[in-house]
């Protein structure tokens, strides 16, 4: 009784309650983790199954019933690419290094990574970054145009629309494992036929001013014709002037953005 009344009492059987809940806790620790694992796997594999049938789901909506919403369909396909390659290539300096800094040496530098050994990486990166996903846009337009002259026209451009935006994104995912040398000639070729481009989209842009002007004027004569003063006329006058006046300021930045 004398030994459990010294002051060192109570920091021995702390201690010794201690030990005793370690090694019981190691005697329980096969016991305890064969149910968590087991409820781990079955978790993942239940959320794995859940998210794979909601991808299929959302792969598989999207049907349209006309021409019109079809090409409202590519239109927006191309400015929801525009769009994931500019974040992309603007944060392509914080999520690209961490993981190209784990890859196993004896890969080297794989795909996009090969930016770590040029003198700018950060300029590297967002190059690329655009090209790869500009590239995975032209790839599925090119599977479209496959699945047209081969008699599947009303499928290609009317059924599965999400599937369209999905496939860029994966496209671009796998992109960033091929090497950077196609990707540069892509943009080098890119930049070559963009002249085409913007020439045939010139001539657009005129010919649906020229039909701006003359479905205006032909309301303004017929505003005429309807009443007695020129009250219709005029501002219908009024209204292509100040169209043709605001037009020329939000030009360069339209080309610009172009």
């Amino acid at each position: 009784s004398s030994r459990l009344c010294r002051p060192q009492a109570p920091l021995v059987w702390a201690r010794t309650l201690w030990s005793q809940l370690f090694l019981l806790s190691r005697s329980m620790g096969s016991t305890i983790s064969g149910p968590i694992a087991a409820l781990a796997s079955c978790l993942g594999s239940c959320v794995g199954g859940c998210i794979a049938k909601g991808c299929c789901a959302l792969a598989g909506s999207g049907n349209v019933n006309n021409a019109y919403a079809a090409r409202c369909v590519m239109l927006w396909l191309q400015a929801f690419t525009a769009i994931v390659a500019w974040l992309t290539s603007a944060m392509a300096s914080r999520w690209l290094p961490g993981p190209c800094a784990q890859l196993p040496t004896d890969l080297g530098d794989l795909g996009v990574c090969e930016c770590h050994s040029e003198r700018d990486p950060t300029v590297c990166w967002k190059n690329q970054m655009v090209y790869r996903t500009e590239a995975s846009l032209v790839v599925v337009l090119l599977g479209l145009l496959l699945m047209s002259v081969s008699g599947c026209a009303q499928g290609a451009a009317r059924a599965h629309s999400a599937a369209k935006f999905m496939l860029v994104l994966l496209v671009s995912l796998v992109a960033l494992f091929i090497p950077n040398s196609w990707f540069t000639v892509f943009g080098t070729v890119a930049t070559s036929t963009s002249a085409i481009f913007l020439a045939a989209q010139s001539i657009f842009v005129m010919d649906f001013g020229y039909g701006w002007a003359e479905l205006w004027l032909s309301n303004a004569l017929a505003a005429q014709r309807r009443e007695i003063g020129q009250r219709g006329k005029t501002l219908w006058l009024l209204a292509i002037l100040v169209s043709a006046g605001a037009l020329p300021p939000g030009g360069p930045p339209l080309w610009g953005f172009l």
